[in-house]
């Protein structure tokens, strides 16, 4: 068997050297519950292999195991699409283009008048007149204006014709435009950068035939006809240069930030619904979401995540060793390092069994026909087992710790689900707040009924956060958790007595397995010590209300007084209480002998109990409740029969081996020990003398130094006198005679409590002290 003993766990003999510290088994601890758990709780290893190409075949179902939100690439592409057409396409307008035209006209109709009237004619036209046009014009445009002798008429109507065209629009491409025709384009000026949208684009005219055409509608009923009307129409369409320009650039610019600002467009699968079943060809749909739920726990970024794991387990080892060395300055019942190991043993144990449970979830759910089998079987998943084992063997304050890790943990292996988070803390608070004193094995199923109803409470609240409280995946999700506080009553009824044993771990169930009277060892007491045998249920009973009165323990108390003087069914007949009347073996020897004798009895019963296998805990009770005290009666023996040349006696001969008791439950029971015995021996058993007579037991343990190794204060030490001085007087309680009987007739009526004649060994000691000084 492999057990962990740290330094605290069994005392040191005195004179035995040391025992050496292994700082390197709390490491290894530390580096197993840090593995353990990591892989446990790290959710990359948690899918089997999948195809995820569409038109493959499924090997086995694919479930979505919890609620994923997966992005869906099609309608998030739709929407872009969408949300780029609706950006209208954007035209550089030229507000100053009728300006320009305007003067163009205007300074070649000045020259031209100018260049007529003074140049002389050939071939029709002066020289100078073709030179005197800024724009391109032909030969028979020019003709006809020059036969209208370019009047501000004409010029007006080619002014007015113009203006009326840009100010309707002349872009360089109709064909492109009218695809914005039903919502309109953005006219950006390019001078003034300012925007404005134009619905209207019936009246833009495209730059080349249809601006002539325009021209010549407006110039028609003039003075200009036929082919002359025409020419001129040519001539100013081709001077009316587009001022709507379609800036693509621009447009797709802003079309693209569209189509960026559009957010992806998420899909929620439920958990448990069929992704693919076996069998079926695998649909782009559902590769898309495989893909999904295998990213969702085993893409690359996952070994940052179990690096995160990692983190946070090792901080948990830290805070849990920090915890137990608080434990340990507050309560040295039992050493820190043995505390410390036993929470991680826990740790690990009950991680690596959720990690098997939530592997056989999804197990179940590839088995059966239906869609949510493995949902509902994760909330069977007994998380809550860790953090009550944890409060059985190391108490509420680390298991309050555990809880919260494990609930984080268990979180992250159902993939950061905050659901799981609140299910898995809620049944483990519930579970270690019920399981208080454990007094039986029927309690471990109490409390799995309450850890079942912690579920159904935890699960009703998810489903309502949810807006699902009600239907048949509510009701599976109930029963789920309702299995689970079975599963967690039944794990710790199991794992328990492995607890216990391995790392000596007493819990009240196996303490009062063992304060069975009919037990081989209490039963060869109650046989062949009877005196003792009464002795230890009397200071059981005294032991445990004291403790219970400075908070200790008082079960332990109560059964470590039932076994401590088991030792002395080795040898009865040496101890007072077990002689009959007149008769003592001590007469016979020598006080040093006695003395061995009478010490003798501590070893032997710590014997005895390693034979039984008996708690750590009791088996130090048995090896400390005398500490290294003194034999007084022997010793004092000793001292009268030493003649003046006789070699000293040494009172270290006549002290108990010890070690001094290292607990307050084991200072208790030294205490409760010398009272049981020494109220024996009071002659009038009143409240004062017996108060008297445990403040003397008290104080001579103190000037002793029997409690120097024990966290017993003076505080504590005042509460034990008091709760013993109420109850041994309630013990040695007045009774009146009995009318008609005389059972004590021929003798004095004894006092209550009186000593009887034949205790021989009592005679020398001191007032308050026992016979033997070894009960």
């Amino acid at each position: 068997m492999i057990t962990f003993r740290g330094s605290g766990s069994v005392p040191r003999e005195p004179g035995q050297p040391p025992k050496e510290r292994r700082p390197w088994r709390f490491w290894a601890w530390a580096a197993a519950y840090v593995f353990a758990t990591t892989f446990a709780f790290a959710p990359a290893f948690s899918f089997r292999r999948a195809p995820a190409r569409a038109g493959e075949i499924a090997t086995r179902d694919v479930i979505a195991p919890r609620d994923l939100i997966v992005p869906d690439a099609a309608a998030t592409s739709h929407r872009r699409v969408e949300a780029a057409a609706e950006v209208l396409p954007v035209y550089d307008w030229d507000t100053a283009a009728p300006d320009r035209l305007t003067a163009e006209i205007r300074g070649s109709f000045t020259k031209a008048r100018a260049a007529e009237t003074g140049g002389r004619r050939r071939n029709g036209l002066p020289p100078a007149l073709r030179d005197a046009f800024d724009l391109p014009v032909g030969d028979e445009a020019l003709l006809a204006l020059a036969g209208l002798q370019f009047s501000p008429a004409i010029e007006e109507r080619l002014l007015q014709a113009g203006a009326d065209l840009y100010r309707a629009g002349v872009v360089d491409n109709r064909e492109l435009l009218s695809e914005s025709h039903d919502r309109g384009i953005v006219l950006r000026d390019v001078r003034s950068g300012r925007e404005l949208r134009r619905k209207d684009l019936s009246d833009v005219v495209e730059y080349g035939s249809q601006t002539k055409n325009a021209v010549a509608k407006r110039l028609a009923g003039g003075p200009l006809a036929g082919r002359a009307l025409t020419e001129v129409s040519a001539f100013l369409a081709a001077a009316l240069r587009p001022n709507l320009t379609h800036d693509a650039t621009e447009t797709l610019r802003r079309r693209q930030e569209a189509a960026r600002s559009v957010e992806t467009v998420l899909t929620r699968i439920p958990r448990g619904k069929v992704i693919v079943r076996k069998g079926d060809e695998i649909s782009p749909k559902a590769a898309e979401w495989i893909a999904a739920v295998r990213a969702s726990a085993a893409d690359p970024s996952s070994w940052v995540k179990v690096m995160g794991i990692v983190v946070l387990q090792l901080l948990a080892a830290s805070a849990f060793w920090v915890d137990a060395r608080r434990q340990r300055r507050r309560r040295r019942e039992r050493g820190s390092e043995m505390v410390y190991a036993s929470i991680l043993a826990a740790g690990i144990l009950f991680s690596l069994l959720t990690r098997g449970a939530f592997v056989l979830a999804q197990g179940l759910s590839s088995s059966f026909e239906g869609s949510a089998w493995a949902a509902h079987t994760y909330y069977a998943i007994p998380f809550a087992a860790g953090s009550i084992m944890v409060s059985l063997v190391a108490g509420m304050g680390p298991a309050l710790l555990f809880a919260a890790i494990h609930a984080i943990g268990a979180g992250i292996l159902m993939g950061q689900s905050f659901p799981f988070v609140l299910f898995a803390l809620v049944g483990s608070l519930a579970g270690i707040f019920v399981i208080g004193k454990l007094r039986s094995r029927s309690v471990l199923l109490g409390m799995g009924a309450v850890v079942a109803a912690a579920n159904l409470v935890s699960i009703s609240a998810i489903a309502f956060l949810n807006g699902e409280a009600r239907g048949w995946d509510f009701a599976a999700d109930v029963l789920g958790g309702l299995a689970g506080g079975w599963f967690v009553a039944m794990i710790v009824g199991v794992f328990l007595p492995v607890f216990e044993h391995l790392f000596h771990v007493t819990t009240d169930i196996r303490l009062l397995e063992l304060s069975n009277q009919n037990l081989p060892l209490l039963r060869t007491l109650a046989l062949e010590a009877p005196g003792t045998y009464q002795h230890s249920l009397v200071l059981g009973h005294l032991a445990e209300a004291a403790a219970e009165a400075v908070g200790a323990d008082a079960l332990l108390a109560r059964v470590a007084g039932y076994y401590h003087d088991i030792g002395k069914t080795k040898m009865p007949d040496y101890f007072i209480e077990n002689q009959p009347k007149g008769a003592n073996r001590h007469d016979r020897l020598e006080p040093s002998m006695s003395a061995l004798v009478i010490a003798a009895h501590v070893k032997e019963g710590v014997d005895l109990a390693t034979k039984a296998r008996l708690p750590e805990q009791l088996v130090s009770a048995i090896r400390e409740h005398h500490g290294t005290k003194l034999i007084r009666y022997f010793y004092q023996k000793a001292l009268t029969k030493s003649g003046p040349e006789a070699s000293p006696i040494r009172e270290t001969e006549y002290r108990h081996s010890g070690p001094r008791p290292t607990t307050r439950v084991n200072g208790i029971l030294m205490i409760a020990d010398a009272v049981e015995a020494a109220s024996r021996t009071l002659i009038e058993p009143s409240p004062a003398r017996i108060r008297a007579m445990i403040q003397t037991i008290v104080d001579d343990c103190l000037r002793d130094g029997q409690f120097d190794d024990c966290d017993l204060t003076m505080r504590d030490l005042a509460i034990i006198v008091d709760t013993l001085e109420r109850t041994v007087s309630n013990i040695y309680h007045h009774r009146i005679d009995y009318p008609g009987f005389e059972f004590n007739r021929g003798f004095s009526r004894r006092k209550t409590g009186e000593a009887p004649a034949h205790d021989a060994a009592a005679a020398p000691r001191p007032s308050g002290t026992r016979a033997s000084e070894s009960r």
